[in-house]
Protein backbone atom coordinates (compact mmCIF):
# COMPACT_ATOMS: atom_id res chain seq x y z
CA UNK A 1 0.00 0.00 0.00
CA UNK A 2 1.40 3.38 -1.07
CA UNK A 3 1.14 6.48 1.08
CA UNK A 4 2.07 10.04 0.27
CA UNK A 5 3.87 12.22 2.76
CA UNK A 6 4.98 15.80 2.59
CA UNK A 7 8.73 16.33 2.35
CA UNK A 8 8.56 19.36 4.65
CA UNK A 9 7.10 17.58 7.70
CA UNK A 10 9.12 15.80 10.36
CA UNK A 11 8.05 12.15 10.91
CA UNK A 12 11.15 10.92 12.76
CA UNK A 13 9.33 10.61 16.04
CA UNK A 14 6.69 8.38 14.42
CA UNK A 15 9.19 5.80 13.23
CA UNK A 16 8.40 6.26 9.60
CA UNK A 17 11.98 6.64 8.42
CA UNK A 18 13.14 3.19 7.21
CA UNK A 19 15.15 1.86 4.26
CA UNK A 20 11.99 1.02 2.33
CA UNK A 21 10.92 4.68 2.08
CA UNK A 22 11.92 6.66 -1.02
CA UNK A 23 11.65 10.41 -1.35
CA UNK A 24 10.57 11.64 -4.76
CA UNK A 25 10.80 15.41 -5.42
CA UNK A 26 7.95 17.17 -7.14
CA UNK A 27 8.19 17.43 -10.91
CA UNK A 28 7.10 21.09 -10.72
CA UNK A 29 10.14 22.08 -8.66
CA UNK A 30 12.48 24.26 -10.67
CA UNK A 31 15.84 25.34 -9.23
CA UNK A 32 16.34 27.95 -11.92
CA UNK A 33 13.23 29.86 -10.75
CA UNK A 34 14.87 30.58 -7.38
CA UNK A 35 18.39 31.23 -8.61
CA UNK A 36 19.38 34.89 -8.76
CA UNK A 37 21.69 36.37 -11.31
CA UNK A 38 24.32 37.86 -9.06
CA UNK A 39 25.99 39.57 -11.99
CA UNK A 40 23.06 42.05 -12.18
CA UNK A 41 23.54 43.20 -8.59
CA UNK A 42 25.72 46.28 -7.97
CA UNK A 43 29.20 45.57 -6.53
CA UNK A 44 29.68 45.88 -2.81
CA UNK A 45 31.61 48.94 -1.64
CA UNK A 46 35.19 48.45 -0.50
CA UNK A 47 36.42 49.20 2.99
CA UNK A 48 38.10 52.39 1.78
CA UNK A 49 34.83 53.65 0.31
CA UNK A 50 33.00 52.95 3.56
CA UNK A 51 35.63 54.86 5.58
CA UNK A 52 35.45 57.79 3.17
CA UNK A 53 31.66 57.99 3.49
CA UNK A 54 31.93 57.90 7.28
CA UNK A 55 34.48 60.72 7.22
CA UNK A 56 32.16 62.82 5.02
CA UNK A 57 29.23 62.26 7.40
CA UNK A 58 31.32 63.22 10.39
CA UNK A 59 32.72 66.34 8.67
CA UNK A 60 29.24 67.64 7.71
CA UNK A 61 28.07 69.97 10.50
CA UNK A 62 24.60 69.24 11.81
CA UNK A 63 22.14 72.15 12.20
CA UNK A 64 20.65 72.40 15.67
CA UNK A 65 17.46 74.43 15.76
CA UNK A 66 16.29 76.30 18.81
CA UNK A 67 13.48 74.50 20.67
CA UNK A 68 11.21 77.54 20.32
CA UNK A 69 11.65 77.51 16.54
CA UNK A 70 10.86 73.80 16.45
CA UNK A 71 7.69 74.34 18.50
CA UNK A 72 6.56 77.21 16.28
CA UNK A 73 7.27 75.18 13.13
CA UNK A 74 5.25 72.25 14.46
CA UNK A 75 2.36 74.55 15.36
CA UNK A 76 2.38 76.10 11.88
CA UNK A 77 2.54 72.68 10.29
CA UNK A 78 -0.21 71.10 12.38
CA UNK A 79 -2.59 74.05 12.69
CA UNK A 80 -2.19 75.80 9.32
CA UNK A 81 -0.37 73.84 6.62
CA UNK A 82 -1.81 70.37 7.16
CA UNK A 83 -5.49 71.49 7.17
CA UNK A 84 -4.91 73.63 4.09
CA UNK A 85 -3.15 70.85 2.19
CA UNK A 86 -5.81 68.33 3.19
CA UNK A 87 -8.50 70.59 1.82
CA UNK A 88 -6.60 71.52 -1.35
CA UNK A 89 -5.49 68.03 -2.29
CA UNK A 90 -8.67 66.24 -1.30
CA UNK A 91 -10.54 64.73 -4.27
CA UNK A 92 -13.80 66.42 -3.33
CA UNK A 93 -12.01 69.77 -3.05
CA UNK A 94 -10.46 69.27 -6.48
CA UNK A 95 -13.87 68.48 -7.92
CA UNK A 96 -15.39 71.58 -6.33
CA UNK A 97 -12.47 73.66 -7.59
CA UNK A 98 -13.01 72.44 -11.15
CA UNK A 99 -16.74 73.15 -10.91
CA UNK A 100 -16.07 76.66 -9.62
CA UNK A 101 -13.44 77.24 -12.30
CA UNK A 102 -15.84 76.17 -15.05
CA UNK A 103 -18.55 78.47 -13.69
CA UNK A 104 -16.18 81.45 -13.40
CA UNK A 105 -14.82 80.91 -16.92
CA UNK A 106 -18.36 80.65 -18.28
CA UNK A 107 -19.52 83.84 -16.55
CA UNK A 108 -16.45 85.80 -17.66
CA UNK A 109 -16.84 84.52 -21.21
CA UNK A 110 -20.52 85.52 -21.31
CA UNK A 111 -19.77 89.01 -19.99
CA UNK A 112 -16.90 89.54 -22.43
CA UNK A 113 -18.94 88.38 -25.42
CA UNK A 114 -21.87 90.58 -24.32
CA UNK A 115 -19.60 93.61 -24.03
CA UNK A 116 -18.03 92.87 -27.41
CA UNK A 117 -21.45 92.39 -29.00
CA UNK A 118 -22.61 95.77 -27.69
CA UNK A 119 -19.47 97.52 -28.96
CA UNK A 120 -19.94 95.95 -32.40
CA UNK A 121 -23.61 96.92 -32.44
CA UNK A 122 -22.78 100.49 -31.36
CA UNK A 123 -20.16 100.96 -34.07
CA UNK A 124 -22.45 99.57 -36.76
CA UNK A 125 -25.64 101.35 -35.66
CA UNK A 126 -24.35 104.78 -34.57
CA UNK A 127 -22.91 106.75 -37.52
CA UNK A 128 -20.19 109.36 -37.33
CA UNK A 129 -21.58 112.38 -35.54
CA UNK A 130 -19.97 115.13 -37.64
CA UNK A 131 -18.27 115.59 -41.00
CA UNK A 132 -16.25 118.81 -41.22
CA UNK A 133 -14.48 119.86 -44.41
CA UNK A 134 -12.59 123.10 -45.20
CA UNK A 135 -13.88 125.52 -47.85
CA UNK A 136 -11.39 127.20 -50.18
CA UNK A 137 -13.13 130.12 -51.91
CA UNK A 138 -12.03 130.95 -55.42
CA UNK A 139 -11.95 134.72 -56.15
CA UNK A 140 -12.29 135.90 -59.72
CA UNK A 141 -12.94 139.32 -61.13
CA UNK A 142 -16.29 138.52 -62.77
CA UNK A 143 -17.62 135.68 -60.61
CA UNK A 144 -18.63 135.55 -56.99
CA UNK A 145 -16.40 133.66 -54.52
CA UNK A 146 -17.16 129.94 -54.75
CA UNK A 147 -15.88 126.90 -52.91
CA UNK A 148 -16.14 123.28 -54.07
CA UNK A 149 -16.05 120.48 -51.45
CA UNK A 150 -15.70 116.74 -52.06
CA UNK A 151 -16.76 114.48 -49.19
CA UNK A 152 -15.18 111.43 -50.86
CA UNK A 153 -12.21 111.01 -53.16
CA UNK A 154 -13.53 111.26 -56.75
CA UNK A 155 -10.66 109.10 -58.03
CA UNK A 156 -11.77 106.09 -55.98
CA UNK A 157 -14.67 104.07 -57.37
CA UNK A 158 -15.51 101.80 -54.44
CA UNK A 159 -15.66 103.86 -51.27
CA UNK A 160 -18.05 103.98 -48.33
CA UNK A 161 -20.47 106.87 -48.36
CA UNK A 162 -19.80 109.45 -45.63
CA UNK A 163 -23.44 109.76 -44.53
CA UNK A 164 -25.66 106.99 -43.13
CA UNK A 165 -28.81 105.95 -44.93
CA UNK A 166 -32.13 107.17 -43.43
CA UNK A 167 -30.30 109.41 -40.95
CA UNK A 168 -31.20 113.09 -40.43
CA UNK A 169 -28.41 115.68 -40.79
CA UNK A 170 -27.98 119.42 -40.21
CA UNK A 171 -25.73 121.33 -42.64
CA UNK A 172 -24.07 124.62 -41.65
CA UNK A 173 -21.10 126.83 -42.58
CA UNK A 174 -18.64 128.51 -40.22
CA UNK A 175 -16.85 131.70 -41.37
CA UNK A 176 -13.83 133.02 -39.52
CA UNK A 177 -13.67 136.72 -40.42
CA UNK A 178 -11.67 139.70 -39.08
CA UNK A 179 -13.45 142.51 -37.22
CA UNK A 180 -12.36 145.08 -39.75
CA UNK A 181 -14.14 148.27 -40.81
CA UNK A 182 -14.81 146.80 -44.25
CA UNK A 183 -16.69 143.81 -42.83
CA UNK A 184 -18.64 146.01 -40.39
CA UNK A 185 -19.57 148.43 -43.16
CA UNK A 186 -20.57 145.55 -45.46
CA UNK A 187 -23.57 144.63 -43.35
CA UNK A 188 -25.65 141.63 -44.42
CA UNK A 189 -24.43 139.23 -47.05
CA UNK A 190 -25.83 135.96 -48.45
CA UNK A 191 -24.43 132.44 -48.22
CA UNK A 192 -25.62 129.88 -50.77
CA UNK A 193 -25.02 126.07 -50.64
CA UNK A 194 -25.87 123.23 -53.02
CA UNK A 195 -25.59 119.49 -52.22
CA UNK A 196 -24.96 117.18 -55.16
CA UNK A 197 -24.31 113.55 -56.03
CA UNK A 198 -21.23 112.18 -57.74
CA UNK A 199 -22.57 112.87 -61.26
CA UNK A 200 -23.58 116.46 -60.34
CA UNK A 201 -27.29 115.88 -59.69
CA UNK A 202 -28.66 118.62 -57.45
CA UNK A 203 -30.28 117.20 -54.32
CA UNK A 204 -30.97 120.24 -52.17
CA UNK A 205 -29.97 123.91 -52.03
CA UNK A 206 -30.35 126.72 -49.54
CA UNK A 207 -29.45 130.40 -49.06
CA UNK A 208 -29.18 132.17 -45.70
CA UNK A 209 -28.14 135.69 -44.66
CA UNK A 210 -25.27 136.42 -42.30
CA UNK A 211 -23.74 139.46 -40.58
CA UNK A 212 -21.00 140.28 -38.07
CA UNK A 213 -21.94 140.98 -34.47
CA UNK A 214 -22.26 144.70 -33.98
CA UNK A 215 -19.61 146.45 -31.86
CA UNK A 216 -19.45 150.17 -31.28
CA UNK A 217 -16.23 152.08 -31.75
CA UNK A 218 -15.76 152.53 -27.98
CA UNK A 219 -16.40 148.83 -27.32
CA UNK A 220 -13.86 147.84 -29.95
CA UNK A 221 -11.25 150.19 -28.43
CA UNK A 222 -11.82 148.86 -24.91
CA UNK A 223 -11.71 145.31 -26.22
CA UNK A 224 -8.35 145.96 -27.88
CA UNK A 225 -6.95 147.59 -24.73
CA UNK A 226 -8.08 144.66 -22.57
CA UNK A 227 -6.36 142.20 -24.91
CA UNK A 228 -3.36 144.33 -25.76
CA UNK A 229 -0.72 141.98 -24.35
CA UNK A 230 -2.20 138.77 -25.87
CA UNK A 231 -2.62 140.66 -29.17
CA UNK A 232 1.01 141.75 -29.14
CA UNK A 233 2.24 138.24 -28.26
CA UNK A 234 0.00 136.66 -30.91
CA UNK A 235 -2.15 134.56 -28.59
CA UNK A 236 -5.38 136.09 -29.88
CA UNK A 237 -6.65 138.19 -32.77
CA UNK A 238 -9.43 140.61 -33.65
CA UNK A 239 -11.89 138.28 -35.32
CA UNK A 240 -15.35 136.74 -35.12
CA UNK A 241 -16.70 133.28 -35.90
CA UNK A 242 -19.96 133.39 -37.84
CA UNK A 243 -22.09 130.23 -37.70
CA UNK A 244 -24.67 130.05 -40.49
CA UNK A 245 -27.22 127.16 -40.40
CA UNK A 246 -28.23 126.33 -43.96
CA UNK A 247 -30.17 123.02 -44.02
CA UNK A 248 -31.90 121.27 -41.12
CA UNK A 249 -33.14 117.69 -40.82
CA UNK A 250 -31.99 116.47 -44.21
CA UNK A 251 -32.61 112.72 -44.65
CA UNK A 252 -29.87 110.87 -46.47
CA UNK A 253 -31.07 108.44 -49.15
CA UNK A 254 -29.15 105.38 -50.24
CA UNK A 255 -30.07 105.78 -53.91
CA UNK A 256 -28.84 109.40 -54.07
CA UNK A 257 -26.04 109.91 -51.51
CA UNK A 258 -24.39 113.28 -50.97
CA UNK A 259 -20.80 113.29 -52.20
CA UNK A 260 -20.03 116.99 -52.92
CA UNK A 261 -21.16 120.54 -52.13
CA UNK A 262 -20.86 124.05 -53.61
CA UNK A 263 -20.75 127.14 -51.36
CA UNK A 264 -21.06 130.65 -52.79
CA UNK A 265 -20.74 134.11 -51.15
CA UNK A 266 -22.94 136.95 -52.37
CA UNK A 267 -20.09 139.47 -52.35
CA UNK A 268 -16.38 139.40 -52.92
CA UNK A 269 -15.77 142.28 -50.49
CA UNK A 270 -16.14 140.04 -47.44
CA UNK A 271 -12.78 139.40 -45.84
CA UNK A 272 -12.46 135.77 -44.68
CA UNK A 273 -9.69 134.07 -42.76
CA UNK A 274 -10.99 130.53 -43.26
CA UNK A 275 -14.27 128.64 -43.66
CA UNK A 276 -15.65 125.16 -42.96
CA UNK A 277 -18.78 123.23 -43.83
CA UNK A 278 -20.22 120.91 -41.19
CA UNK A 279 -22.67 118.03 -41.60
CA UNK A 280 -23.83 116.99 -38.14
CA UNK A 281 -26.07 113.98 -37.45
CA UNK A 282 -29.33 114.75 -35.66
CA UNK A 283 -30.10 111.59 -33.68
CA UNK A 284 -33.62 110.52 -32.75
CA UNK A 285 -35.08 107.52 -30.98
CA UNK A 286 -32.72 104.72 -30.00
CA UNK A 287 -29.70 106.39 -31.56
CA UNK A 288 -30.29 109.50 -29.44
CA UNK A 289 -30.26 107.49 -26.19
CA UNK A 290 -27.30 105.36 -27.27
CA UNK A 291 -25.24 108.47 -28.03
CA UNK A 292 -26.38 110.87 -25.28
CA UNK A 293 -27.08 108.24 -22.56
CA UNK A 294 -24.21 105.90 -23.26
CA UNK A 295 -23.74 104.32 -19.81
CA UNK A 296 -27.42 103.54 -19.21
CA UNK A 297 -27.98 102.08 -22.68
CA UNK A 298 -24.71 100.13 -22.49
CA UNK A 299 -25.74 98.49 -19.20
CA UNK A 300 -29.22 97.70 -20.56
CA UNK A 301 -27.92 96.12 -23.78
CA UNK A 302 -25.15 94.18 -22.01
CA UNK A 303 -27.70 92.74 -19.57
CA UNK A 304 -29.98 91.85 -22.51
CA UNK A 305 -27.17 90.15 -24.42
CA UNK A 306 -26.11 88.33 -21.23
CA UNK A 307 -29.62 86.95 -20.67
CA UNK A 308 -29.79 85.75 -24.28
CA UNK A 309 -26.41 84.01 -23.96
CA UNK A 310 -27.45 82.41 -20.66
CA UNK A 311 -30.58 80.98 -22.33
CA UNK A 312 -28.49 79.52 -25.16
CA UNK A 313 -25.89 78.26 -22.66
CA UNK A 314 -28.59 76.42 -20.69
CA UNK A 315 -29.84 74.83 -23.90
CA UNK A 316 -26.33 73.79 -24.90
CA UNK A 317 -25.77 72.35 -21.39
CA UNK A 318 -28.87 70.21 -21.62
CA UNK A 319 -28.00 68.97 -25.09
CA UNK A 320 -24.21 68.55 -24.95
CA UNK A 321 -22.68 69.54 -21.62
CA UNK A 322 -24.53 67.28 -19.20
CA UNK A 323 -23.24 64.04 -20.75
CA UNK A 324 -19.66 65.30 -20.75
CA UNK A 325 -19.92 66.46 -17.14
CA UNK A 326 -21.31 63.07 -16.05
CA UNK A 327 -18.33 61.34 -17.65
CA UNK A 328 -15.96 63.63 -15.78
CA UNK A 329 -17.86 63.02 -12.55
CA UNK A 330 -17.58 59.28 -13.02
CA UNK A 331 -13.84 59.63 -13.58
CA UNK A 332 -13.46 61.63 -10.36
CA UNK A 333 -15.61 59.10 -8.47
CA UNK A 334 -13.33 56.25 -9.54
CA UNK A 335 -10.33 58.31 -8.43
CA UNK A 336 -11.93 58.89 -5.01
CA UNK A 337 -12.52 55.14 -4.53
CA UNK A 338 -8.91 54.36 -5.41
CA UNK A 339 -7.57 57.02 -3.04
CA UNK A 340 -9.77 56.02 -0.09
CA UNK A 341 -8.97 52.29 -0.42
CA UNK A 342 -7.17 51.11 2.78
CA UNK A 343 -3.54 50.26 2.41
CA UNK A 344 -3.92 46.92 4.20
CA UNK A 345 -6.22 45.65 1.45
CA UNK A 346 -3.34 45.59 -0.99
CA UNK A 347 -2.22 42.18 0.35
CA UNK A 348 -5.71 40.71 -0.35
CA UNK A 349 -5.59 41.46 -4.04
CA UNK A 350 -6.77 38.42 -6.14
CA UNK A 351 -3.65 38.49 -8.27
CA UNK A 352 -1.44 38.36 -5.19
CA UNK A 353 -3.46 35.46 -3.71
CA UNK A 354 -3.10 33.53 -6.93
CA UNK A 355 0.66 34.10 -6.95
CA UNK A 356 1.05 32.90 -3.33
CA UNK A 357 -0.91 29.70 -4.07
CA UNK A 358 1.31 28.97 -7.07
CA UNK A 359 4.40 29.43 -4.90
CA UNK A 360 3.03 27.00 -2.30
CA UNK A 361 2.32 24.41 -4.99
CA UNK A 362 5.86 24.72 -6.31
CA UNK A 363 7.36 24.31 -2.85
CA UNK A 364 5.43 21.09 -2.02
CA UNK A 365 6.98 17.70 -2.68
CA UNK A 366 5.55 14.32 -2.09
CA UNK A 367 6.97 10.97 -1.21
CA UNK A 368 5.43 7.54 -1.72
CA UNK A 369 5.86 4.22 0.06
CA UNK A 370 6.45 1.15 -2.08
Amino acid sequence: MLRSYSDIDDYSDQGLLNPDLQFVPSSQYNHEFYEEDLSLLPPLPDADDVDELKDQDESTPSIEWHPAIIVIARLIKNLILLPIFRVIFAPYAQRAFIQSLVIVIGVVWILLTSFTAYLTFYQRYIPKIAHVEPIYFQYHQADLPQGHIHFIDPQRQFVEMPLRNEQAYDISVQLHVPTSDINFDLGNFMLHVELQTTNGTLLVKSSRPAILRYQSYAQRVLHVLAKSIPLLIGWTEESQLIHVPLIENYIEKKATPITQAHVTLSTSKLQVYDAHISIVADFHGLRYYMYHRRIATAIAFIVLFTLVEIVFAIGAWRVFGRGLWNKLDEAFTMTDELVTMPANEEGNHPDQQYTMEEDNDDDNTYFTED
